[in-house]
């Protein structure tokens, strides 16, 4: 059997593919940047994306595959992810769901807050038949995490302080973040715990609007969208940063600008030798 080395939203951790509004007058600059240009305006948010996903296209070890993401808001309910819930939330949750034709798969959820700030993220995946995961909690200006691997587990904490005065994001919400990056600022740097070394390490997310492409999509009709690109780069000296990871993230509201249900929609990622490309967007009433 073909193996598939998954990377999807794993820059950091080896296991990894909103904050109340009140939080918002408090917040340092960077975190009203992102909750002001946050692509979810409305009360009610209920958008899935789906993906064509293809690891090493046009060889033999080419594998296809199908990625699911849902972003659904809470104003004022009950969230409940695994065994962590949260009375009276306000933000979002999102789903990411990915399914392999080699029976590699990967689920995560996690529910970040309308300042765009995670609490809570958890993730389970089956890669070339062994099960591993994590959890983290943010709370406290730390990240209480578990992680597992077949019948290993571990637990631990990481200090990531004061989210209004450093910004910190977990993998969970990589994309999601990526689509709240505002016209007015060309990139910003977030801490991003890493589950392996016991510590934090920054990614910086950097983007472009005024240069655009188009980049088509993975359904029939191959439709066509003028996209701006985000980079997210991990910045480390040793063993280096390697290869950015690339987002195309459509210009203008889908499906138009007199209908914007879904804004700042992602097109495509590029990670490595794996491609997402979108093939469908819905948004439930």
């Amino acid at each position: 059997m073909k193996k598939f080395i998954f990377v999807i939203v794993t820059v950091i951790m080896i296991c990894v593919l909103g904050v109340t509004l009140a939080g918002c007058n408090n917040a340092t600059p960077t975190q009203k940047l992102l909750s002001n240009s946050r692509a979810w305006t409305s009360d009610v948010t209920d958008e899935t994306l789906e993906y064509d996903v293809i690891y090493k296209s046009a060889t033999e070890d080419q594998v296809r595959g199908e990625m699911k993401v849902n972003v659904k808001s809470y104003n004022g309910e009950k969230v409940t992810i695994g065994d962590w819930s949260l009375d009276n939330a306000v933000g979002y949750v999102a789903t990411t769901e990915l399914t392999m034709e080699n029976g590699d798969v990967k689920k995560t959820t996690a529910f970040f807050t309308t300042t765009i700030q995670v609490r809570y993220a958890q993730c389970s995946q089956t890669i070339s038949g062994v099960s591993s995961g994590y959890t983290a909690e943010y709370k406290n200006e730390k990240c209480y995490y578990k992680t597992t691997e077949g019948d290993s587990v571990s637990e631990g904490e990481i200090k990531v302080g004061d989210f209004n005065e450093s910004p910190f994001i977990d993998n969970a919400i990589l994309y999601q973040v990526a689509r709240c990056l505002p016209e007015s600022v060309s990139s910003f740097t977030f801490d991003v715990p890493d589950v392996t070394l016991g510590e934090t390490q920054s990614v910086t997310m950097s983007s472009s609007r005024s240069s655009t492409t188009v980049v088509k999509g993975a359904d029939e009709a191959q439709t066509e969208y003028v996209c701006y690109y985000v980079y997210i780069s991990l910045n480390r000296t040793f063993p280096g940063s390697g290869e950015s990871l690339k987002c195309a993230i459509a210009s203008t509201p889908y499906p138009s600008a007199d209908d914007p249900r879904i804004n700042n929609l992602i097109v495509q990622i590029a990670e490595g030798d794996t491609l997402y490309t979108l093939k469908n967007a819905t948004y439930a009433e």
